[in-house]
């Protein structure tokens, strides 16, 4: 084919272009792409003629505006040009192509190990944690899956009565700047709280709200812990903490628990200097022992003398079954000596994303600054509904009612289990807590055991994942606060046809 000139014309090669309708990536980034790719490659020359935005979107079968999106990125780089009169042609001085950079753009790009740091290298063999990480944006809820509260028991009502009101009266100052430490009413209401609940005189001024405990103990390992300091931590223990704690260059000592809480006499006998030591006293994790007050005192001496701080992990203490709440170490300790952290998302739901921590008043400003580096601020709007679900009597009601919930939920988990599953596991009653430890009898294989679960669409964590050295007799961790009496009889049956099957 010749034009005017007697030039030879080369065809337009609308044969390579292969869009996938059904790809992630929109079809006019493919076309865009596949042209630069024609033109770096020379198989469209500088001034070739390119078909027109109609006549190219019908020999492909796509729509006229997915060409016109594609030809004016094009434009916009420099690749093309498109005169009035004369239609479009491949510009004669394109940008050439990056170095060593290949130009067929369909291929998955994949990191090596030399493209990120030791941490992330960390952060890639943490099987443990990856368990508790939902993969999906809504996972079904399945006996006996742990960490989860009764979220159909929120009174969602009153949370959007308080959503709708706030949103009223909105200032316009909610639309700016807010303090990273927390919304002030927040503030107030979570110190009146403690005060009234769980005895604690503490002051506004030394509550710092955060997005959940996670975060609290992010930023305290950053505030406080330097490469090569030693942080003890219960074993087995709560894993994300001690994740955090060897990110940030700790060198992490793991304490064992028995039936009363944190030996004392092996950390005492063993740790004479500290920077930090982690637990979960009132409802330990995952055991859900209580910390003896014996253990209490001798634990706060400990600290006295080796000059560590203590961080209180008061999870989901407001879970007590028999008699009130626990007294907090944060209350019979001295001042300073103890960081209590709390939180909202066990108590309430888990979505909401708000935690606090009881800190020294001269921890707030580097907080702060630590907490405006990484995300600003929590949300001002839930701050403020959360604050008032508080002062109004709300929050205390809803944790009366869950305290009795939970407590009849916990019956039926240990009635059913020894109903159905009295060979296979051997499991107690426990005055707090969201979840029971089911004891592997002599004999049972935990992999088959949980195969078994999993063939039968049942959820159960192996205790084994949250020891450090302990070695602690196999068990599993079984989970009831979200689940109906009757879910948690019949999953229990089935659990146990499903693992007779499998043995046979």
């Amino acid at each position: 084919m010749k034009t005017r000139d007697n030039k030879p014309r080369q065809r337009f090669p609308v044969e390579s272009l292969r869009l996938k309708r059904s790809g992630t990536v929109a079809i006019f980034r493919q076309l865009e792409e596949q042209l630069r790719d024609a033109i770096w490659q020379g198989r469209l020359k500088p001034g070739e003629r390119l078909p027109s935005t109609r006549q190219l979107a019908s020999e492909l079968g796509i729509a006229r505006n997915t060409v016109v999106s594609a030809y004016e990125q094009l434009s916009v780089e420099g690749f093309i040009h498109t005169h009035k009169g004369s239609g479009t042609s491949v510009a004669k001085n394109f940008p050439p192509p990056l170095k060593n950079i290949p130009v067929t753009r369909d291929k998955t790009l994949t990191n090596t190990s030399e493209d990120t740091s030791v941490f992330a290298h960390h952060l890639q063999h943490l099987t443990p944690i990856e368990r508790l990480i939902p993969n999906k944006d809504s996972l079904p809820l399945r006996p006996f899956r742990p960490h989860t509260p009764a979220c159909d028991q929120f009174p969602r009502h009153i949370w959007t009565q308080l959503t709708t009101r706030r949103l009223r009266k909105m200032p316009r100052s909610w639309l700016e700047r807010h303090s990273p430490a927390g919304n002030k009413h927040l503030r107030e209401a979570i110190a009146g709280y403690l005060g009234a609940s769980r005895n604690m005189l503490t002051s506004p001024e030394e509550v710092f709200v955060t997005a959940g405990v996670q975060q609290a103990i992010i930023l305290l390992a950053k505030l406080l812990i330097n490469p090569g300091d030693t942080v003890c931590v219960e074993d087995p223990g709560y894993t994300p903490a001690t994740v955090v704690f060897q990110l940030a260059g700790a060198k992490v000592v793991p304490i064992p628990v028995d039936q009363h809480g944190l030996n004392v006499d092996f950390l005492a006998n063993r740790i004479k200097q500290a920077k930090l030591i982690y637990v979960t006293p009132a409802n330990q994790y995952p055991l859900g022992v209580s910390l003896h007050q014996t253990r209490r005192k001798a634990l706060a001496q400990w600290a006295s003398q080796c000059g560590a701080l203590i961080i209180e992990d008061d999870y989901n203490g407001e879970y007590q079954y028999r008699g009130r709440p626990l007294t907090t170490l944060h209350t019979t300790a001295d001042s300073g000596q103890v960081i209590y952290l709390g939180s909202f998302s066990k108590l309430l739901f888990p979505a909401l994303r708000i935690g606090y921590m009881i800190v020294p008043s001269t921890f707030i400003k580097p907080l702060s600054t630590l907490r405006w580096l990484v995300d600003r601020h929590s949300p001002p709007l839930e701050q403020a509904v959360l604050a008032d679900f508080i002062n109004q009597g709300h929050f205390a009601r809803h944790l009366r009612r869950m305290r009795t919930l939970y407590a009849t939920r916990q019956a039926s988990l240990v009635s059913a289990a020894k109903k159905y599953l009295n060979d296979v596991i051997s499991i107690e009653a426990k005055d707090s807590g969201l979840h029971l430890i089911g004891w592997l009898a002599g004999g049972v294989d935990e992999k088959a055991l949980l195969f078994s679960a999993q063939k039968a669409a049942i959820d159960l964590l192996p205790l084994s994942e949250f020891d450090l050295q302990s070695n602690q007799k196999p068990g599993l961790i079984l989970g009831y606060a979200p689940f109906e009496p009757e879910a948690i009889e019949t999953s229990a049956k089935k659990l146990r046809d499903t693992f007779a099957a499998c043995s046979r």
